[in-house]
């Protein structure tokens, strides 16, 4: 006679169509569906093979890869003027002004709290900035894992795992102060809450996102698509949404309450956003063709290879061929979940195109870990009747095809991310002013408030700063400060036109001090008798 127990083994054997595999879609199930046994005709799932031990060191030794790839630029190039500004309010925040009730910022506070943080750990510095970023940039790669692996098999949420880990575009943000990289795991990891019909946890991600950028609320129709498909009932989605939204308040409202705070005397960073970068609407027919173009010279760096886009064009053709003859139910969710994951996209690509949006190369990186996710379910299909071995042999020739893009990108050779050399030399500018100047100088620039507000942060000679529009202005507020030392610092890429004779008529003359890299440092001084 059969026991209970063999009776039980019997029919889970049966539904999976494999007695040792554990069987995942993409999208939340109904319970009719969970209670549905698939005919004897309907092709299997897909498999989930590389699982467990294997699955964790393959994903282990990408994590490593992809960390060193990020650690080579930690301290190679010197601040861009927006990582500048970001690292000024985090010091700021810590040392003065806590709720920004003078120097009122344009972004949500939690990237600044936490850059803020590792100043405090590690000390003031552009290396332990971007360490910030260089971990976050990680972290999200798992992440990216799991969402393969949910929708499609552990095979799939390696091959994305290893295209995030080795994307240029995310490698290239990887070691920066920008605030993009924790909006991105702040919005990826939404969708994988919402894939697991995690809708608490969903929103508290989805806020995450929210309060470290504003561009955050793009995740919100991914999120909300991914969470309520596949389940329409009107109890199932009222449900999911208020714990959804529960999620979400419980991130954003005390936020907006300290915000709420600063409102006598400083303005909401949305408001001060919305006034600094203008209201959003749709630019002139004529400029969508160049915007297109522009768009397509980015994204051409999620692979940043030409072999690589023809390998992924073929990839892609066979996988919609094995598509079309697929008919399982398996087969069909993970389908509706890589179009819910195009649309997004497509939507996100063609706001940028049609609206007034800047087209700054990190606002695409949010693109990145759906890119390389779409990578792997392409490989699903492909390898759906692979051995272990084969599919582990494409993992690696990916990783090998993958890999000169990305160390490209780790040595700063894509001119994408942080700033590639034009800062070079401002740093070494600072030491000799600090050893050659005297405390209370006067120094004069045209083009580097953001940076000299970091860099001098801290210093102890107190300086003062001063910005002037031209040889004009410089020449009439030099004369009034006979009495101090005067120094401007030049960049070559902004050279000191025609100044002569606006100097000389003053009495002063400019006298190169130190020359270093892209940078020069003038003395101004009183025309000897």
């Amino acid at each position: 006679m059969f026991t209970l127990r063999d009776i039980a083994a019997t029919f889970l054997a049966q539904r999976t169509g494999h007695g040792d595999q554990i069987v995942r879609f993409a999208l939340p199930t109904t319970v009719a569906d969970q209670q549905t046994v698939a005919p004897s005709h309907a092709a299997p799932p897909l498999p989930n093979t590389v699982g467990g031990p294997g699955y964790r060191w393959h994903l282990s030794f990408l994590l490593l890869l992809a960390f060193g790839l990020r650690l080579v630029m930690l301290d190679r190039f010197r601040f861009h003027q927006d990582e500048a500004l970001y690292s000024y309010w985090a010091l700021h925040f810590l040392h003065d002004d806590p709720n920004f009730l003078k120097q009122w910022i344009d972004k949500p506070p939690l990237f600044i709290w936490l850059l803020a943080s590792c100043f405090q750990a590690f000390g003031t510095s552009e290396a332990s900035a971007r360490l910030l970023n260089i971990a976050i940039s990680t972290l999200t790669i798992p992440v990216v894992a799991a969402i393969g692996r949910q929708a499609w098999t552990a095979n799939a949420g390696l091959v994305a795992a290893a295209a995030y880990a080795l994307n240029p575009f995310a490698i290239s943000y990887s070691p920066t102060a920008f605030t993009d990289p924790l909006f991105v795991l702040g919005g990826v990891s939404s969708v994988y809450a919402a894939q697991r019909c995690r809708p608490l946890w969903a929103g508290l991600c989805l806020g995450g996102a929210i309060i470290a950028k504003q561009q955050g609320v793009f995740f919100i129709p991914l999120t909300l698509a991914v969470l309520l498909a596949g389940n329409l009932g009107a109890r199932s989605v009222a449900t999911k949404l208020l714990r959804f939204g529960s999620g979400l308040a419980l991130t954003i409202l005390p936020i907006l309450y300290w915000d709420s705070l600063r409102w006598a005397v400083a303005p909401s960073p949305w408001d001060l956003g919305i006034r600094n970068y203008g209201a959003l609407e749709i630019v002139a027919l004529a400029q969508w063709p160049d915007r297109v173009s522009r768009i397509a010279e980015l994204l051409w760096y999620l692979a940043a290879n030409q072999i690589v886009w023809v390998v992924l064009a073929v990839a892609l053709a066979f996988a919609l061929l094995r598509g079309r003859m697929a008919r399982h139910t398996s087969a069909r969710r993970t389908t509706i979940f890589a179009l819910l994951l195009c649309g997004w996209i497509g939507a996100y690509l063609g706001l940028h195109a049609v609206a007034s949006l800047p087209l700054w190369d990190r606002y695409f990186l949010p693109i990145a870990p759906f890119f390389a996710i779409l990578v792997g379910g392409i490989s699903a299909r492909i390898l759906a009747a692979s051995s272990t071995r084969w599919r582990q042999v494409v993992l690696g020739f990916w990783i090998v095809l993958m890999l000169p893009g990305a160390v490209q990108a780790s040595r700063g050779e894509i001119p994408i991310g942080s700033d590639h050399g034009a800062y070079d030399g401002l740093r070494e500018a600072f030491v000799w002013l600090d050893n050659h100047g005297h405390a209370g100088s006067v120094l004069y620039h045209q083009a580097l408030s953001w940076h000299l507000r970091f860099y001098l942060y801290e210093n102890p000679h107190l300086y003062s700063v001063r910005w002037f529009a031209s040889p004009v202005a410089l020449a009439d507020d030099a004369a009034k400060m006979a009495r101090r030392s005067k120094f401007v610092i030049v960049p070559t890429w902004l050279p000191l036109r025609s100044r002569y004779p606006h100097l000389a008529a003053r009495g002063l003359e400019l006298i190169q001090r130190h020359r270093v890299e892209q940078f020069t440092v003038y003395e101004l001084k009183l025309h000897s008798r």
